[in-house]
């Protein structure tokens, strides 16, 4: 009779674990489970997300069957963020000053055809009033990128920018203002503005690069759900605007550095990244939440009663999405390599929320 109890109560753990295989996850794995089947069913081809709270971190990736996993993603207009840090490293040092007019640092031969461009200062590049029109805007731009011919240069690019200001002191997101910092960049530190970046992230020891060799990396576009087509050998050439490269591994650790660890800017810098101004009618909406102030490279989301703060990054074959919460000290980042209206809504009003609603 011992014996016979014995192993029914030996027996007991193993006849309950089977009833239990796929047990409910806790804490940060929900959002695994819940983005990837997210991803599945929004067809995306590829992603990695990291996610880090003061007590645990969470990296995950996922590709669906018919493309490979990708370890690198270009993170678009996420790179203005540390572009931005690295400038405001260049004014801690005094080797650049906010309030200053561009036409101080850059060739004014270059950009004098710009109506009014001496009335425009490097803060009001940082945070998108200077009126410059977006040379991604320009008519012919879309059909460069798509025929392989996409301007490279900063000669090239300009081009594409009108001569006249665009409601200058109000706020308009155009990648001009970044392209801009590049050529200022350029003139305080002697190098180009790629070598500088990487340098300075290198230094760092944060793996975010300013690469174009990377330009190739397999990449979607989606109207629709039913119009996936595979654009890698379309051909975006950013810089500061969104030319950069990583992980989100790395975009997390930039993140941390830089808001908890506080040990990439001075406490004055910092308060300059959150020199709010309002997006006016340029507002986001992410889930049932909005990004709807910018700083100097630095958006403010205002979700469900919380505040995060970073930038998200949109091309044409990539989206990211990378935030810090300051009251709980979470940080998040998000890479895809698919972009087009069916992506875009599945990334920021599926993905990302889904993120946010388990944090």
């Amino acid at each position: 009779m011992k014996m016979y109890l014995f192993l029914i109560l030996y027996l007991l753990p193993l006849f309950t674990s089977c009833d239990n295989d796929d047990p409910a996850p806790t804490g940060l794995k929900k959002i695994e489970k819940r983005v990837k089947k997210i991803a599945a069913s929004g067809n995306i081809p590829s992603l990695e997300v990291t996610v880090q709270t003061p007590e645990e971190v969470l990296t995950f990736s996922y590709h669906n069957e018919q493309t490979a996993l990708q370890s690198i993603y270009g993170i678009g207009s996420t790179t203005k963020l540390p572009a931005a840090v690295l400038v405001l490293k260049r004014v801690e040092s005094g080797a650049l000053e906010l309030e200053a007019p561009v036409t101080d640092y850059i060739n004014s031969s270059e950009i004098n055809f710009i109506k009014g461009i001496e009335n425009v200062t490097v803060k009001s590049l940082l945070n998108h009033t200077s009126g410059i029109a977006d040379y991604t805007k320009h008519p012919d731009w879309g059909a460069s990128v798509i025929e392989g011919r996409a301007p490279e240069t900063f000669e090239e690019k300009i081009k594409n920018i009108g001569a006249d200001l665009n409601e200058p002191g109000s706020y308009i997101y155009s990648n001009s203002n970044y392209l801009f910092l590049e050529r200022i960049i350029e003139s305080i530190d002697g190098e180009s503005y790629d070598q500088a970046f990487n340098d300075f992230y290198s230094d760092l020891d944060i793996a975010i690069t300013l690469n174009p060799s990377r330009n190739g990396l397999e990449a979607f576009y989606a109207q629709g759900q039913g119009t996936i087509a595979n654009v890698t050998q379309w051909k975006e050439h950013y810089g500061f605007d969104g030319g950069a490269y990583g992980d989100s591994k790395a975009l997390n650790s930039f993140l941390k550095k830089l808001f908890i660890d506080k040990t990439i800017l001075s406490s004055a810098s910092l308060a300059k990244l959150e020199d709010w101004i309002s997006m006016r009618n340029m507002i986001i909406p992410v889930g049932s939440g909005v990004l709807d102030e910018y700083g100097h490279g630095l958006m403010k989301l205002s979700y469900k009663g919380d505040t995060y703060v970073g930038h998200p990054g949109g091309t044409l074959k990539y989206q990211s999405f990378a935030f810090y919460n300051p009251e709980s000290n979470v940080t998040f980042s998000i890479l895809t390599n698919c972009s087009g209206q069916h992506y875009n809504n599945v990334f920021y009003q599926e993905i990302v929320p889904a993120v946010l609603d388990e944090l």
